[in-house]
């Protein structure tokens, strides 16, 4: 009986022995599969982002932007950006950009990217706008060329309005729209309307039943014979 708490101790010793032979094997061999170091280091990112051209792919730009690593600059108008723009994405003029640059820095903080764009292949506001920001001391900073058309024509998401607000806001307080029962004019018994269509039955003249009768040589009206 005691060759077998003997035995299944040996058996366990050979076991441990076998995997920490294995795990060091595979840990000094170039190619060996990467158990530890996966679980210790996080997946790099499909996004590889350099500073060689300044300017950022359409791809990369969506999947920085799905992942919430990236915020988006508009450099047009006031006017074209309510019409429609990159969902989030944060309106800076370049003409306006010495008077709103401070209050729109605190977004940029902790994003990996700082994407500018305008609309059109020739567009110069986008790049414009891209220098302001590497002279106010802005890292990461990336011009999407032609990024309003190209990001419409791949049907991602975008919005009109102010940060992304409805284009026509309802007023807080306003008035609801009249609707077509509210409109139309209230008839009443006293409507001459109503009075043409609804007439009153009391007054339409009525059929007697009355059958006549005789009686001493003189016409009566009979509601009751029954002769």
């Amino acid at each position: 009986m005691r060759l077998v708490p003997r035995i299944l101790g040996q058996s366990l010793g050979l076991l441990a022995l076998s995997a920490l032979f294995a795990f060091g094997v595979n840990a000094a061999r170039p190619d060996g599969l990467p158990l530890a170091q996966a679980a210790a280091k996080p997946a790099p990112s499909a996004v590889q982002l350099t500073e060689a051209s300044g300017e950022i792919a359409l791809k990369d730009a969506a999947m920085l932007f799905l992942s919430g690593r990236a915020v988006f600059l508009d450099a047009r108008s006031d006017f074209e950006y309510q019409l429609g723009h990159i969902q989030g994405a944060i309106n800076l003029p370049v003409r306006n950009f010495a008077s709103e640059f401070q209050d729109i820095k605190p977004r940029l903080a902790g994003k990996d990217a700082v994407i500018a764009y305008c609309d059109g292949a020739g567009c110069p506001l986008s790049h414009a706008l891209a220098k302001h920001l590497r002279e106010a001391g802005v890292k990461n900073v990336y011009v999407l060329k032609n990024g309003w058309s190209l990001w419409q024509a791949e049907k991602l998401p975008v919005a009109k309005g102010v940060d992304g607000a409805p284009s026509s806001p309802t007023t807080p307080g306003a008035a609801a729209p009249a609707t077509k029962a509210q409109l139309a004019p209230e008839r009443t018994a006293s409507s001459p309307l109503s009075k043409a269509k609804a007439p009153r039955l009391s007054k339409a003249p009525q059929m007697s039943t009355a059958t006549p009768a005789k009686a001493n040589g003189q016409d009566k009206l009979c509601t009751d014979c029954t002769n």
